[in-house]
């Protein structure tokens, strides 16, 4: 009898530790674990300041979101194209680029998302 209360009692609070266990772990999640481990190859425009020669387009990311020099972005607004730029200096979080193209009648302004231009095989 007095074996078996002790087993009853074991066994209760082996599932109270595991739940109380459980309930911690899952309150101490960190916060990247929920996001990507892939850097989103994109950035948003910051600035964009005109000089004598061509317009310079500051970007809020860098190395640290897979931008590169020599790359291409493709910039949006919305869901709409606003043009191309390429990416002449990257820092870990600033990158610089000069804009190739734009789509008639608009610009580039601060707000607007600059994503590396990848080729798909169809």
């Amino acid at each position: 009898m007095q074996a078996l209360r002790t087993t009853r009692n074991l066994a209760v609070s082996l599932l109270l530790g595991a739940s109380a266990l459980f309930s911690v772990a899952r309150a101490e999640v960190p916060a990247f674990v929920q996001g990507s481990l892939y850097s989103p190859n994109a950035a948003v425009v910051a600035e964009v300041m005109p000089t004598l020669a061509a317009d310079v387009v500051i970007l809020a990311g860098g190395l640290e979101q897979g931008l590169r020099r020599g790359m291409v972005c493709r910039v949006t607004r919305g869901p709409a194209e606003v043009g191309e730029l390429i990416i002449i200096e990257s820092r870990r979080d600033r990158s610089a680029g000069l804009i190739l193209e734009l789509v008639e009648a608009s610009t580039i302004q601060a707000g607007d998302i600059a994503r590396i231009k990848t080729l798909q095989n169809s």
